[in-house]
């Protein structure tokens, strides 16, 4: 699988580069709550920006969806769900038709990667492998988007998209890198490779242990430990989660 390209956004402020598959990732917490909701039996997940659109939405889909998502870490007044990952241990998602989720990033990073046209993958730690090679089987460039926080750089994705990217050159060997790749491969290399050293680090670890969910960050920051690797499509006209073979 030689000529591959990588091409990683560290912000979803930033211009889009031309690629033949996104890996989205917003490592804490949407990312992985999403892995964790189709592990889980979830059949689907509608991603929406705003809270008002997920209870506009909501509201017409009836009882049989439910509305998860988060604000500044928060679960949303309301809501059924927080972002949570933990949180489906005591859920029967199978009962359900699917979920509307907005979170603070990674929904938008998942709306604006979708809104390229392209094939659009889910990754996280815990499906690194899975979604690493799922992407490689498409094309030739690969584009890692992190989801960021509140528009700016996020240590815990970039050392993510770090873990990626070590995935990808184990299976592709000689790789093209753009700038946003160098610099995640430095800081990957910089915390050693080390996820949950690097990850305990960055800003959004340390609200979520102010808020006592050290557990979320400890399921997170597992590595290669799910098979599952959720796809964006288009649903009627509608960005939707999903799994696909």
């Amino acid at each position: 699988m030689g000529g591959k390209k990588i091409r990683i956004v560290l912000t979803p402020g930033e211009t889009l580069p031309d690629v033949d598959v996104w890996l989205v990732v917003d490592l804490l917490r949407a990312s992985s709550t999403a892995v964790a909701f189709f592990e889980h039996g979830g059949k689907k997940i509608l991603p929406v920006s705003s809270v008002e659109e997920a209870r506009r939405l909501k509201a017409n889909l009836g009882d049989n969806w439910i509305l998860m998502g988060e604000r500044k870490a928060l679960p949303i007044e309301g809501f059924d769900l927080g972002n949570s990952p933990l949180a489906f241990e005591y859920v029967h998602l199978k009962d359900k038709a699917g979920a509307v989720m907005t979170t603070s990033n990674g929904t938008l990073a998942y709306l604006k990667a979708a809104s390229t046209g392209k094939a659009v993958f889910v990754a996280a730690a815990r499906n690194a492998y899975h979604a690493a090679r799922r992407a490689l089987k498409l094309k030739d460039t690969v584009g890692i988007l992190c989801a960021g926080k509140e528009g700016r750089l996020a240590l815990d994705d970039c050392l993510c998209a770090g873990l990626l990217l070590e995935e990808i050159l184990k299976m592709a060997g000689n790789v093209d890198l753009d700038d946003g790749a160098k610099v995640v491969s430095a800081l990957w290399e910089f915390y050693g490779k080390d996820l949950e050293k690097g990850v305990y680090m960055s800003e959004s670890a340390k609200l979520l242990m102010e808020l006592g969910m050290k557990e979320d960050i400890e399921y997170c920051c597992k590595v290669n430990c799910s098979f599952v690797v959720p796809t964006v499509v288009l649903l009627e006209g509608r960005p939707c989660l999903l799994l696909q073979e």
